[in-house]
């Protein structure tokens, strides 16, 4: 009897926080409902549920959504070390990050002159940065990418046309700039992300009355999701960019083709946390018009309205009509400052 108690006294404990977890997780907010009575349900958005795993090649480590993949290019150094983290369900969900690309000229001159002088060096065939700018930077990228994706014979940099710049976030603490901006992929859709570099001016070096010695970019970082998505995924986007960490054996093979102090700054895993701070805060403080207007033509398209849980302050999707089919008073409409805020999930017949 007595060990028969004791099981007892064990187990019926465990089976009563069982029914109790089945109870909040099934049963739902029992108030959302229509005034016919018609129940509603609420779908989680899929950034919401996003949870993390590690990625560690021997060289790079860091944090990705689960499932999600990281690709390397076929031929990479130490010092252009480069990689894309992205979901392969879709790729317009994506980190593409280049720790130093080199070998761009001042001016168009400058490049056309070098182009002459040597026709098959790549100094002459990557557009020429000018002005020295983040923005211009990433306005000439595609012209930068294919010549890249040629040398590698892989087609890994991503293409961003149409690229335009929404506003200057400000600057980060190593020169560059944080821009926000949108370009079209190659179906035409449009898409909306954080572009941030670095251009490091070495000195000069003169022929011909020009300028020919070459700019460096560094912590070249692209992180873009589709146009009204872009806001749910940019802090799942900055997590894993904070998490970016290099190995001891990257630090050696690293050191060995950069020996300089400027190089060897560059692969310090501590810039990666602190860009990622400067990025997350930057974002925070963006223009909110952008974000009310494209969401609310999107909300009209698609046959949304936009309310939150007065309870909890998550924002929600919900079908077109639905505060005037709703019989409670826990989820109202949002205000036009909520249009910046992330969407938990969907609400449905």
């Amino acid at each position: 009897m007595y060990k028969k108690y004791n099981l007892c006294k064990k187990v019926l404990p465990i089976f009563l926080i069982i029914a109790m977890l089945f109870c909040l997780t099934g049963c739902g907010d029992k108030s959302l409902k229509t005034k016919s009575g018609e129940k509603l349900k609420i779908t989680k958005s899929e950034a919401s549920q996003i949870e993390y795993e590690d990625f560690n090649n021997g060289y790079l480590k860091i944090q990705i959504p689960k499932g999600w993949k990281v690709d390397i290019p076929n031929r990479v150094t130490f010092s252009g070390y480069t990689f894309k983290m992205y979901n392969p369900n879709d790729k317009n969900y994506m980190l593409e990050f280049s720790l130093g690309l080199s070998g761009f000229l001042k001016t168009e001159a400058a490049r056309k002159k070098f182009s002459s002088l040597y026709p098959s060096a790549i100094y002459g065939q990557l557009a020429a940065i000018d002005p020295q700018t983040t923005e211009q930077f990433y306005k000439v990228w595609n012209t930068n990418a294919k010549v890249a994706n040629k040398q590698i014979n892989q087609e890994f940099f991503v293409y961003l046309d149409n690229f335009e710049m929404i506003e200057n976030l400000g600057k980060t603490h190593l020169g560059g700039d944080v821009i926000r901006g949108k370009f079209t992929n190659d179906k035409g859709e449009t898409m909306q992300g954080l572009f941030t570099t670095s251009i490091f001016d070495s000195g000069s070096y003169y022929m011909y009355g020009l300028d020919l010695a070459p700019l460096n970019a560094y912590h070249n970082i692209i992180m873009y999701a589709p146009d009204v998505e872009f806001n749910n995924w940019q802090s799942i986007f900055d997590h894993s960019l904070s998490t970016i960490e290099f190995t001891e054996d990257f630090m050696k093979g690293f050191n060995k083709e950069q020996s300089s102090q400027v190089a060897t700054v560059q692969a310090n895993a501590k810039i990666y946390d602190e860009i990622s701070n400067m990025i997350m805060d930057s974002w925070n403080k963006r223009n909110s018009s952008y974000d009310i207007i494209s969401q609310k033509q999107s909300d009209a398209t698609l046959g949304y309205e936009r309310v939150y849980d007065t309870e909890t302050g998550d924002v929600y999707k919900a079908y077109n009509g639905f505060t005037d089919d709703y019989s409670g008073n826990r989820y109202q409409s949002i205000t036009d400052d909520m249009y910046t805020a992330t969407i938990s999930g969907y609400i449905e017949k």
